[in-house]
């Protein structure tokens, strides 16, 4: 979804072919309203730096940038905290006690491939080990910077620019530890497996995401999701994009422009967030 440099010279961008390139962000108008829609990626490498111009003249455009939580209180102490309590266990039990045999063996194979300490895997609930499992895949490509996400927000709090919200940390948190309930032993196995494949299957998010590619963001993000694991594609996509139609409808009808910025995988597929409005009525153009 992102192909494009900043610092290209302005002939360059007056005449390229790159410079007409599409980007992971939509303009949604009614009428004369309108409003910026961006996919983002939660975390990315320094290469993947600097964002496409079209990002950044969305971000000048907008009144008010909105993201999908309140991006400082899920960075203070307290909701790390908060976090921690939730994900680990606290009545005297342990992984071993929720996952079979088959799944637990896998785990330590993994927990001594990669060193990590199974007596910390221990202590936390299924919806952090598959967190864990995926951050240190992440990390080992080096892909543990800041996300567009982050970027955006620390720009806004430094130029003073209003920011929003589409729902609470805490709403946010709850989501991420229902993820696998009652499928805890799947949940593990396919995290390992998928940890197999992330240089990949990132590899291939990334181009797709740059690119603005929406059919193989679909394939490659939220099919195998929507296969694999149906609670959480429902849990996690489908809920939380029905809950933010009314919102992002909501902005429609106010004065100023916003740039609500959201994971890429909300915006794909026939219940993805731009069909969605699309079937509403609305404009939807890719910038």
């Amino acid at each position: 979804m992102m192909v494009r440099r900043l610092h290209l010279l302005l002939l360059c961008l007056l005449l390229s072919p790159a410079a007409l390139a599409e980007t992971s962000l939509w303009q949604v108008r009614d009428g004369e309203r309108t409003m910026y829609l961006g996919g983002t990626v939660h975390v990315l490498a320094a290469a993947d730096y600097p964002l496409p111009a079209a990002f950044d003249r969305a971000y000048a455009q907008a009144d008010r940038v909105v993201f999908e939580t309140d991006m400082q209180a899920i960075n203070s102490p307290a909701f790390q905290l908060q976090m921690m309590q939730r994900l680990t266990y606290d009545d005297g039990r342990g992984l071993r006690d929720e996952l079979g045999t088959r799944a637990y063996d896998a785990l330590q194979a993994y927990s001594r491939k990669r060193n990590l300490p199974m007596a910390m895997l221990e202590r936390f609930r299924p919806a952090m080990v598959s967190l864990v499992i995926v951050m240190t895949e992440l990390e080992r490509l080096g892909i543990n910077g800041t996300g567009v996400d982050e970027h955006f927000h620390r720009r806004a709090r430094a130029d003073g620019k209003p920011v929003g919200q589409l729902e609470t940390p805490q709403a946010q948190l709850e989501f991420i530890a229902g993820m696998g309930r009652g499928e805890e032993d799947a949940l593990i196995l396919n995290s390992l497996r998928d940890a197999e494949q992330v240089a990949t299957m990132m590899s291939r998010m990334k181009a797709a995401w740059r690119s603005g590619d929406l059919a193989q963001l679909e394939k490659v993000g939220l099919e195998p999701m929507r296969r694999d694991y149906p609670g959480l594609y429902e849990n996690l996509l489908v809920k939380r994009n029905q809950a933010w139609l009314g919102r992002l409808e909501g902005m429609l009808k106010n004065a100023g422009t916003e740039l609500v910025l959201v994971g890429a995988m909300h915006l794909v597929g026939h219940e993805g967030l731009l069909e969605q409005l699309r079937t509403r009525g609305y404009e939807i153009i890719q910038q």
